[in-house]
């Protein structure tokens, strides 16, 4: 016998060994797998099983639950638990809130006529110029009222512009017409600068979050479109001192014409129509839930990537629902 052949019997017989331990170690009563009608069999039965816990779960309280998105895995977040966010959310964005307006140019302008022997004649024309440099109002926003409905969230938020002040130039002209007018009044163009605050308002915005599924959790998407405050003016008494000594100034025959114009009630006319003050919907960002699924999964130090393929969301009274089918993949090679 060869050197070579010794060598291949022996490892023939190191093989054979090894089978003989293999099959001696299985165990002796290993059942047979099951077939095809018990698999489903076991199926039916988990379903069943599924079925009863969700009816139990629904007997607790949890009446929402039979009509949330299926999936491999659900989610329940409380509609409590998302109010207290979009509340803090929202009144915090407002509480403080500075409405500013500048550069506003107000003009004013028409005639006065007077009785002259018998009948009534034009005895000037004014001019009322208000040049707003900038106002500013401070808002404080009350308790938010939630409605939660199909796959969004309204809103009706109360507003309250408290306090504010602002300061304006008002140019005052008057053009004297005819001989008379003209001897006793002449021309006046003066300028003043005014103070005031702001009235204060109660308003109501109205808006919603629009619930999404974005990346891997739920997205409170905010749409609050074309808010308004409108801001109404308040000369102070300052600016109404103001307005007198414009008329006071004057000899008293123009006093008498130019009473006639009322600069107060002119200027408190033009002031009592408002200014609107836009809120850009910019400054609402998205609200992101805190629940949501990893997009990987590490198991003994091998990390696995999931694949997240979300199933619906649905927004009921206790809840808001969304379901997720996850697939495993296979880690990158290293």
């Amino acid at each position: 016998m060869t050197r070579r052949l010794a060598i291949l019997l022996a490892t023939l017989l190191v093989v054979a060994a090894g089978a003989v331990w293999y099959v001696r170690s299985l165990p002796p009563d290993l059942p047979p797998p099951p077939s095809a009608a018990e698999i489903e069999t076991l199926r039916a039965e988990r379903d069943a099983l599924q079925e009863r816990l969700r009816a139990a779960l629904v007997a607790q309280g949890e009446k929402s639950l039979k009509d949330a998105p299926r999936g491999g895995i659900m989610i329940g977040i409380p509609t409590s638990f998302t109010r207290s966010i979009v509340q803090q959310v929202v009144t915090g964005l407002f509480d403080g809130m500075t409405l500013t307006l500048k550069n506003l140019k107000v003009h004013k302008a028409g005639e006065v006529r007077a009785k002259m022997v018998f009948r009534k004649k034009k005895v000037g024309d004014y001019v009322l110029d208000v040049a707003i440099h900038q106002v500013q109002g401070i808002l404080e926003p009350g308790p938010p009222d939630l409605v939660f409905g199909k796959n969004r969230i309204g809103i009706s938020l109360p507003v309250r512009l408290a306090r504010g002040q602002g300061e304006a130039d008002l140019r005052f002209q008057w053009d004297s017409k005819g001989l008379a007018a003209n001897t006793v009044c002449g021309n006046v163009d003066t300028t003043k600068t005014v103070t005031g605050g702001v009235v204060p308002e109660d308003y109501r915005l109205e808006g919603a979050f629009a619930i999404t599924t974005r990346g891997d959790a739920v997205t409170l998407r905010p749409e609050f479109p074309d808010l308004a405050v409108r801001i109404y003016v308040d000369p102070s008494e300052q600016a109404w001192g103001v307005v007198d000594e414009v008329v006071k100034e004057r000899r008293k025959g123009c006093e008498i014409a130019l009473n006639k114009i009322d600069i107060k009630a002119q200027l408190a006319k033009i002031l009592g129509k408002g200014f609107n003050v836009k809120i850009p919907q910019k400054i609402f960002k998205p609200i992101r839930l805190p629940a949501g699924v990893t997009q990987s999964l590490e198991v003994q130090g091998v990390r696995l990537p999931i694949t997240v393929k979300f199933t619906g969301v649905l927004v009921a009274p206790d809840r808001i629902w969304y379901g997720a089918d996850l697939k495993l993949g296979t880690a990158a090679a290293p």
